[in-house]
């Protein structure tokens, strides 16, 4: 049993004061009651994550229907994480799924995926993953001025469309976007990118998808994410680096994962021939359960 306040939203009103947008708020506090909030949690389904060592720390997966951000620099392994969760959502859970590219070609990463055995050409044979080539054409001569807002939407809808009608068609559960940058080649207003983002987040929040998108961290930004914006589209956050010390390690941490209760301990993985695998938490940042994350806790047997 726990002692909880409840909180009520009684009146919300939004005014322009100035140059800005002031919001008033009414609320109403509940004295603490007496509620037994283990009982009336509901379970949240999950999605397999399919590596090794993660589903363990995440609480059994990704909550279905999540919208997950991988973040890290240059080499850190997003997109070998987002290949192996779809190659495993189809092959080992029967769950299709849907790769977005707006950087390399299809072809590359299909390429680069053999290198771990998985056969992505033949799963697209199969009807179990679907490729969308969302790369936007790189015109080499010089471009005088970029293109107007309305005629960025205008293409940016079009491939999202596009996008959704794969998902209906297959029947896809999993979806990738590698990566979310991609999608803002040669903007550089920032109100622009939020346009670009919130079509983008309006359209994974349509498709229903539990979704892994990738963003790249510019080292000593400071940031999360290349534009500081992605991570508002994200219900988690992940984020991979790679370092350097006696030999070099990489890590992964779960900054956010909504309805998770999840450590906040650095885990280190591994990118082998079988693809990525965590193998450990380093250091200790939050208290949580230590336990192997490969085999259960063996039970003692009692003496008699």
């Amino acid at each position: 049993m726990s002692r909880v306040s409840w909180l009520e939203v009684v009146a919300c009103r939004c005014y322009f004061y100035g140059s800005g947008l002031v919001t008033l708020v009414l609320l109403s506090v509940f004295p603490a009651v007496e509620r037994d909030i283990m009982a009336e949690s509901v379970a949240i389904e999950r999605v397999h994550t399919g590596i090794p060592g993660l589903d363990h720390v995440l609480e059994g997966g990704f909550p279905k229907g999540a919208r997950v951000l991988l973040a890290g620099g240059a080499g850190c392994g997003k997109t070998i994480c987002c290949g192996q969760y779809l190659y495993k959502g189809a092959t080992r859970y029967g769950e299709p799924g849907v790769y977005v590219s707006t950087e390399e070609p299809p072809q590359e990463f299909r390429a680069n995926m053999l290198r771990f055995g998985w056969d992505f050409k033949k799963l697209e044979a199969e009807r179990k993953i679907g490729m969308v080539d969302a790369v936007y054409q790189r015109v080499e001569t010089e471009i005088a001025e970029q293109e107007s807002l309305q005629s960025i939407l205008y293409n940016l809808r079009s491939k999202l469309s596009e996008v959704k009608i794969l998902v209906e068609q297959l029947g896809a559960t999993r979806l990738v976007v590698d990566s979310l940058p991609g999608f803002g080649f040669r903007v550089t207003d920032l109100n622009t990118l939020r346009e670009i983002f919130l079509e983008v987040g309006l359209l994974l929040k349509d498709v229903g998808c539990t979704t892994l998108m990738t963003t790249e961290i510019v080292e000593g930004s400071g940031l999360i994410s290349r534009y500081g914006i992605e991570e508002f589209l994200a219900t988690g956050v992940m984020v991979l680096s790679l370092v350097r010390q006696s030999s070099v390690i990489r890590k992964v941490y779960v900054r956010k994962m909504r309805g998770t209760s999840h450590s906040l301990n650095d885990f280190a993985f591994t990118i082998g021939r079988e693809g990525v695998e965590l193998k450990g938490p380093i250091g200790v940042r939050s208290v949580s359960r230590q336990r192997r994350l490969h085999s259960p806790r063996r039970k003692r047997r009692s003496r008699r």
